[in-house]
């Protein structure tokens, strides 16, 4: 009964956009468009596109395509059939999202931390998460310290000035001191802002160790709490990338990748699910929940869903 009814907005909508006036006929075409890709599976390629690439990630939108293509080859060497076509202005717009999640990955190489997906590369890399949380946790101690120190100091000395300008000027022996006192004001301000310098970066590193657990945590499927900012459960799953498609809207957002390999393989996953695919539980899969695998191919599991998928046309 559903798939009937498919068929019929199917239908209606394609016989209907000839009396559509041309400003708003692009929405209901790609309405119609996933009609079709949801009722007659790959009868016809899916387009796609390139949207928002954030300069962040230092790619090039000839280099984005390039990837895009080998993501789309993955499916369809194996299947013989034209899944994809890469057009401007296609259907399922990709789009390069740069967050907390490819800061953290470019933080991470920037630190020289290198990590694989394997049980002692996670514990290794809880060992430094908790090392650096406790020498931040000292370090901030004696930040809070040195600003109290300096703000005090600080105060001190501007209540002095005041009083002395209140007075019409201080002698010359009180000036010399007072200036003095404000050359050391300067030099503690700067040592107080290198703290702050060198803390921060000691935290956005602990930052990035923390998502990079959250990664191999979903990767290695752990069941361990997760970590945010404070190192608190956060219950969140880790993701690189997502489909979302809505009525007349089709996209692909990446988040995170730290190399080629899982660049593309994070494109031929959000592709599947354009082809309407689902996840499989195959940790060697293109389809499996996460990135966890290293070849650029399809597993055994993938071909059969995506030929189980292909011949669930209706006609």
């Amino acid at each position: 009964m559903r798939r009937a009814i498919d068929i019929l907005v199917l239908l209606a909508v394609l016989g209907g956009l000839g009396y559509v006036a041309s400003t708003h006929r692009d929405p209901i075409i790609q309405v119609a468009k996933q009609l079709e890709a949801r009722v007659l599976p790959c009868r016809s390629p899916i387009t796609y596109s390139l949207g928002t690439i954030d300069a962040r990630f230092g790619v090039s939108k000839t280099a984005l395509i390039k990837y895009l293509k080998e993501a789309e080859n993955i499916w369809e060497k194996p299947s013989g059939k034209n899944l994809f076509e890469y057009q401007e202005g296609g259907g399922v717009v990709v789009n390069f999202v740069y967050d907390y999640r490819q800061q953290a990955s470019d933080t991470m190489k920037a630190s020289g931390i290198r990590i694989d997906k394997s049980q002692s590369s996670f514990d290794a890399l809880k060992a430094q998460y908790d090392n650096r949380a406790a020498r931040i946790t000292s370090a901030k101690v004696r930040f809070d310290a040195e600003v109290a120190a300096y703000e005090s100091r600080q105060k001190a000395y501007n209540a002095e000035v005041a009083k002395w300008n209140g007075l019409g000027g201080a002698p010359p022996d009180v000036y010399d001191r007072l200036q003095a006192e404000k050359a050391a004001l300067a030099t503690d301000g700067e040592r107080v802002t290198s703290m702050e310098r060198a803390l921060n970066a000691d935290i956005e590193t602990l930052n990035a160790i923390g998502t990079s657990l959250n990664k191999l945590i979903a990767e290695l499927n752990l069941n361990v709490e997760k970590y945010n900012q404070a190192g608190a459960s956060t219950g969140g799953e880790f993701e690189e990338g997502a489909y979302v498609s809505t009525a007349g809207s089709e996209r692909i957002d990446i988040y995170e990748y730290s190399n080629r390999t899982e660049l593309v393989r994070v494109l031929a996953h959000e592709l599947g699910h354009a082809l309407g695919l689902g996840h499989i539980e195959d940790e060697e899969a293109i389809m499996y929940k996460v990135n966890k695998g290293k070849k650029l191919s399809l597993a055994e599991s993938d071909v059969a869903a995506l030929n189980a998928r292909c011949a669930s046309a209706l006609f």
